[in-house]
């Protein structure tokens, strides 16, 4: 009678983990759907933002946060959530495989299915644990070594992500589909019908993950998922456990018919807590009540770790240091860079972006204008299904920042409508210099119809969103086929107004290949492919000139730094930049009415955040704020302030009534330097 009451709270339990595993499941899905932007982008500059994201998944992924931290040597935002599902885990085990992770909820569906084939005999022995199952481990060790080189290649095998880029660009634009075609059902149908590159092979790589399941349970779960090998070894620590009594045991094996993890709970066998689920199918199983769960548990029939051998260790570190150098040693990252790579606005530099990019699919789901699609060669196969705005497909929104909202690693960093700048002159606190450029289009003038063809056509110049626009017109006589002279518009592309958008290539009326194309030539977020050398960055002139700034002369020539000897010149200091990412460093005296003898110091950095990650990391006692730059603080005698990628700081030798006022104003002529 007892061990019947054992076996009813068992079973109760496990309806619990049922509940638990759908509910997440539906979270999930209606979390992905909402993704989505079903809204309109009137012109003007308000802001749209996401009613909710599926990013709550992937920030409370323990992997991708190690992964970010490894490759960044920084852990962005909202990934800190990772600590709710890891720091449980240390207490209770693997629970999130069980009872949350929606790839892993599918998997275990899919594995109930079960076949007329496969006898009960042949669902023990499949049940039992494979020594393959280690395999993971060796997958886990191999990622995080090429994390820690600077790539996040793990977003490939991560479920989560997976489960994220698998149904984003794939399954719900199919779903979507047929039931635009079902006739009444049309009406459930989302009028936006999204089409990405690669969504067919997504969407054949989940199925055939779910099908593996039909032959061994939970394969993936078992021997391929590097967060489940992630949370096999935080579950060494763990205090809840199994607990066998062999003299209940009848050797029925009924708790290997449903074993999920392969983790052996048969009394006789030692039982392996880095692979079990906490599905509480054997305990539910058991008939008479042999196995149990319980904190503190004996552990004389357990093996507390995963089943790591030194050599299986090694291999994967050694695959994983292998692995990156061997993908970057062909051109596609820096000696060839392709011509259609166009990132996402706000995009960090290639190589950074390469560091943080997880291949979720969040940023191209939450495209209103389906632009951005799954890369396959154009970033190198190191960038596979990273990213890349395909301008044929759809053009980036003036108004548009969803992408930035989306992206949960900060890859593409969140910004707004005045920072991108091309609903109008970017301005005022916050705003770059210059609006965030993707590319530059050019002409085909072959196929263009005003050009080749003597046909009139505005089509580009309608559709350019710039202001002023980007595309403009100069008339002209050309001579048709019949010999009669006729006065077309030709179009030409300004290349200081051309942001890359791909509205023009969208529009264009000759379908087959557009007579005007997008190219990565001219981005914002690198400063060597730039078509204009005026557009480059031009370090000599970021700091004034005697006279630039009203009674401030300059002492002496100007000093520059790179990175590398960055330590020549602030040793001491020198790695708090470093650690921020600092490019390139100059500094000059100046002298102000022979009053006050001041340095300025002006530091690029790779990004916007790095510039900001400084200034904050300055401390702010004894300071008040000051209107220069996207923030400024004064201290007095001396000033610092960012803009953009900027760091700027000005210390003053002397203090006197007129230091600060006159601080300010170099700050200001400085200021105004790198607006240019």
């Amino acid at each position: 009678m007892l061990n019947r009451s054992i076996v009813a709270s068992w079973l109760t339990l496990r309806r619990l983990r049922r509940l638990s595993q759908g509910l997440f499941l539906g979270l999930f899905v209606v979390l992905l759907c909402k993704t989505e932007y079903r809204g309109s982008f009137p012109g003007g500059e308000l802001e749209f933002r996401l009613p909710s994201a599926v990013r709550i998944f992937l920030e409370s992924d323990p992997f991708i946060a190690a992964v970010s931290a490894l490759s960044t040597r920084a852990l962005y935002r909202g990934l800190l959530w990772s600590l709710a599902i890891l720091i449980p885990t240390m207490f209770l085990g693997r629970f999130f495989c069980g009872w949350i992770c929606p790839l892993g909820t599918l998997n275990h569906l899919i594995g109930n299915i079960r076949s007329e084939k496969k006898s009960g005999r042949q669902r023990v022995d499949s049940n039992r644990y494979k020594r393959w199952q280690a395999f993971k481990y060796t997958l886990l060790f191999a990622l995080l070594a090429a994390a820690l080189l600077g790539s996040a290649l793990a977003g490939i095998f991560d479920p989560i992500a997976l489960a994220v880029r698998s149904f984003a660009l794939s399954i719900l634009p199919a779903w979507n589909y047929a039931l635009g075609h079902a006739g009444p059902l049309g009406a459930l149908a989302s009028l936006h019908q999204a089409h990405f590159r690669q969504g067919f092979l997504l969407g054949v790589i989940l199925i055939v993950i779910l099908a593996l399941n039909l032959r061994i349970t939970r394969f993936w779960c078992r021997a391929l998922c590097p967060l489940g090998a992630l949370l096999g070894l935080a579950a060494r620590w763990s205090i809840l456990g199994l607990e066998k009594h062999q003299d209940h045991c009848e050797d029925c094996n009924r708790c290997l018919l449903h074993c999920q993890g392969g983790d052996d709970p048969i009394p006789g066998a030692r039982w392996r807590k880095a692979e079990c689920h906490l599905c509480m199918n054997c305990v539910a199983d058991c008939p008479e009540g042999g196995i149990r769960f319980r904190f503190f548990p004996p552990a004389l029939n357990t093996v507390e770790g995963a089943d790591l051998k030194r050599r299986k260790v090694l291999a994967g570190l050694a695959a994983g240091a292998a692995a990156l150098p061997l993908l970057r040693a062909n051109t596609g990252l820096s000696a060839e860079p392709h011509e259609r790579l166009i990132r996402p606005p706000a995009a960090l530099a290639e190589k950074q972006f390469l560091a943080r990019c997880i291949r979720c699919g969040e940023c191209m789901q939450a495209c209103p204008n389906n632009a951005l699609h799954p890369a396959l060669s154009e970033a190198g196969w190191e960038g596979i299904w990273t990213p890349v705005l395909v301008s044929r497909v759809g053009y980036c929104q003036p108004s548009c920042t969803l992408c930035g909202q989306a992206c949960p690693t900060g890859a593409i960093w969140e910004f707004t409508s005045r920072e991108k700048g091309w609903a109008g002159a970017p301005s005022g606190p916050g705003a770059d210099a210059r609006p965030i450029r993707l590319g530059t289009a050019f002409y085909d003038r072959g196929r263009c119809l005003p050009w080749a063809m003597a046909t009139d056509c505005i089509v580009c110049e309608e559709w350019c969103p710039t202001s002023p626009k980007a595309v403009y017109l100069r008339p002209a006589e050309v001579t048709d086929a019949a010999g009669q002279v006729k006065q077309v518009r030709q179009p030409y592309i300004d290349p200081e107004r051309c942001v890359g958008c791909g509205a023009c290539e969208y529009a264009c009326p000759v379908r087959d290949r557009a007579a005007v194309y997008v190219t990565s030539v001219g981005e914002s977020r690198s400063q060597t492919n730039q078509i204009l050398l005026r557009r480059a960055a031009r370090p000599n002139s970021w700091l004034p000139e005697s006279g630039d700034a009203p009674g401030w002369t300059k002492a002496g020539e100007t000093r520059a730094f790179e990175a590398a000897d960055l330590w020549k010149y602030v040793d001491g200091d020198a790695e708090r930049y470093l650690r921020a990412g600092v490019r390139r460093t100059l500094t000059a005296s100046y002298r102000y009415r022979e009053m006050v003898e001041a340095v300025a110091d002006i530091h690029l950095m790779e990004s916007r955040e790095g510039a900001a990650s400084i200034f904050e990391s300055e401390p702010s006692a004894g300071s008040r704020p000051l209107a220069l730059g996207d923030a400024g603080r004064s201290y007095g005698q001396s000033l610092t302030f960012r803009r953009g990628r900027f760091f700027v700081r000005l210390l003053a030798y002397q203090d006197t009534p007129q230091t600060e006022p006159a601080l300010v104003s170099l700050g200001r002529a400085i200021e105004a330097r790198l607006s240019l």
